[in-house]
């Protein structure tokens, strides 16, 4: 296996990212007036310095962001100062060798509150469910199979062409 190298994000990794993001996640940032892609690019360069990577042979492969403190209770939680993963994208040619595993114990390094992280799957169940349960994330508040096609995320969806009968969505935290 190639030699992974693990770093913060730097300016010029904003766009590998973002590529990353659209091909595997489409976006989570519900501007309609931008392609998908824009979107990424305006969101994670907005936050560049809450990102690490992961990189083989001068390539992202890996990327996994975590927020600053949020205030603002969006899903009805119950919580205060708590922080969001902001994305844990690894590419498929490289899933299932450690990297998100990685990635994401990296931005929980040093943290002291609360973390949440929004996980989503049109398959049997989350996309990163075996992730989050090794680094002691506790499933919180299911939001059911229809919180996206409700919340109009669908047309910024990597999937939105597909016809979809239903995407799993779920909050899963780990109290530190």
């Amino acid at each position: 296996m190639k030699s992974q190298k693990y770093r913060k994000a730097l300016e010029k990794d904003i766009g590998p990212i973002a590529d990353l993001v659209t091909k595997l996640l489409g976006t989570c940032n519900l501007d309609v007036n931008q392609s998908i892609n824009d979107n990424n690019l305006a969101e994670i360069g907005s936050m560049i310095d809450k990102y690490f990577v992961c990189e083989v042979d001068d390539m992202i492969v890996g990327a996994c962001g975590i927020s600053d403190i949020i205030n603002q209770d969006h899903y009805n939680l119950g919580f205060n100062n708590i922080r969001e993963i902001l994305y844990l994208v690894v590419d498929n040619d490289y899933q299932g060798m450690g990297i998100g595993t990685k990635l994401l114990e990296l931005c929980l390094e040093n943290q002291d509150v609360t973390i949440m992280y929004e996980a989503w799957g049109d398959g049997d169940d989350v996309n990163s469910k075996k992730i989050l349960e090794k680094c002691g994330f506790k499933l919180y508040k299911d939001l059911g199979k229809d919180y996206y096609k409700n919340n109009n995320y669908c047309e910024l969806c990597v999937n939105k062409n597909k016809e979809c009968d239903f995407c799993y969505a779920q909050i899963w935290i780990k109290r530190m």
